[in-house]
């Protein structure tokens, strides 16, 4: 038996380990990537389930948020801004209308299911939230048109467009709000 030399590692071998990593890294992502799609087709979209709730609140629901306030043509940039904030608070409105209606739509309906004895929590949560996240997309797409078409006139006149991440952020935090007080509200309402 021959005996074995220590032998320090260099940055060759180094080099060498590092690259063996890379098939672990890129499986490890792979599975990760079908772990959340998976669990997104679990307990996210269902097209049967957006059948349904099409069926029982009208396609409209969902999409159709009447005639926005004309936005107009602003001669300065206040005017502009002045111009397109009726639109977004009429979207806004809209939306927490419908947001409304669907909040107290899910808690009648688990109130009618727990009364029967049929009460089933997950089937229903997610059947609201898929819900909440349709009406959130058409939402959103509603908001962002009207953004880029605010972005397209400041741009067109030649103001700076520093209001359009203000106005953005705001949106965002008032959807991040909303969030939080209908969870508040539901689990007062359900007990849960």
């Amino acid at each position: 038996m021959s005996e074995r030399r220590y032998r320090p590692r260099t940055s060759r071998r180094r080099k060498k380990r590092s690259s063996r990593k890379w098939p672990i890294i890129v499986i490890s992502i792979f599975v990760l990537t079908g772990l959340v799609l998976t669990g997104t087709m679990v307990l996210g979209y269902n097209p049967f389930l957006e059948s349904q709730l099409r069926t029982q609140f009208g396609s409209d629901f969902f999409t159709d948020f009447g005639n926005l306030p004309a936005t107009g043509d602003g001669a300065d940039l206040e005017e502009i801004i002045a111009n397109y904030e009726p639109a977004f608070l009429a979207l806004e409105n809209k939306a927490l209308n419908r947001l409304e209606s669907l909040f107290e739509q899910a808690i009648e309906e688990y109130h009618r299911q727990e009364k029967s004895g049929s009460a089933d929590r997950f089937r229903l949560t997610n059947k609201y939230i898929q819900a909440g996240r349709i009406l959130e997309n058409n939402v959103d797409e509603t908001f962002y048109a009207l953004l880029t078409q605010m972005e397209s006139e400041l741009l067109r006149k030649g103001y700076p467009t520093e209001v359009l991440t203000e106005i953005e952020n705001a949106y965002r935090d008032a959807k991040d709000g909303k969030k939080r007080e209908l969870l508040d509200r539901l689990r007062k309402s359900i007990g849960g």
